[in-house]
């Protein structure tokens, strides 16, 4: 597990250089010797991907939340999925199920987070593409119903239960965990969600722009 992480904070390092050595090399391409960029007019609308510019520092660090998901995620399919293999099949109810097939989507969800920049490598990032936030945004606010549903059967059946018995205590400790991943959740649905609310903003002001541009311009 601290192999792997180590792994990603390498390759966050990595790209963060190269991202750096690039803008480097962009500033250098589009500015003549007296400083005056040549290749983009100052009037010109931004699209609205633009406004998604990633910092490889915020990229490092969605990473780790997402791996931090993952692993919280597979906590929780452990807790709960416990019961779902013992003998006694009463202490297994839908309660149970509930629980594990809440975290199995949010695994599933973190794992493709970080798998799709080494499948798209090379290409646009989907953190970098307007287009996917809001569905993005939508997925992710419906993860965060669930792990809320779940905190709260869980934990109106254990939070003040003190009895003896290690179901008990695993269930109380299990609560606890169902709390971290919809905080963790929340905080990943917000990044999304400023993400969507900025590509839009920032389609209405080149649409804005460019409307002004053509009002200026007359017949």
């Amino acid at each position: 597990m601290w192999f792997l992480a180590l792994k990603l904070l390498r390759i966050g390092v990595k790209e963060a250089k190269k991202h750096k050595a690039k803008k480097n090399a962009a500033n250098t391409s589009t500015t003549d010797p007296e400083n005056i960029n040549l290749d983009r007019d100052t009037n010109m609308p931004f699209p609205a991907d633009s406004t998604t510019a990633r910092n490889p520092l915020i990229t490092l660090l969605e990473t780790i939340l997402r791996f931090i998901q993952f692993i919280f995620g597979l906590t929780v399919i452990g807790l709960y999925g416990r019961d779902l293999h013992g003998g006694d099949k009463a202490a297994a109810p839908a309660k149970w199920v509930y629980a594990v097939v809440t975290a199995f989507l949010a695994v599933m969800t973190a794992a493709v987070y970080l798998v799709l920049p080494f499948v798209m490598k090379g290409r646009m990032p989907v953190t970098r593409r307007a287009r996917v936030q809001l569905p993005l945004f939508i997925w992710e606010s419906v993860l965060c119903v669930l792990w809320l549903t779940l905190f709260g059967i869980f934990g109106k059946m254990y939070i003040g239960d003190y009895s003896e018995g290690d179901k008990v205590t695993r269930m109380r400790h299990a609560v606890w965990v169902d709390l971290v991943n919809l905080g963790l959740w929340v905080v990943t649905m917000g990044w999304v969600g400023l993400r969507w609310w900025k590509g839009v903003k920032g389609g209405q002001e080149g649409g804005e722009r460019e409307m002004e541009d053509v009002e200026k311009a007359g017949p």
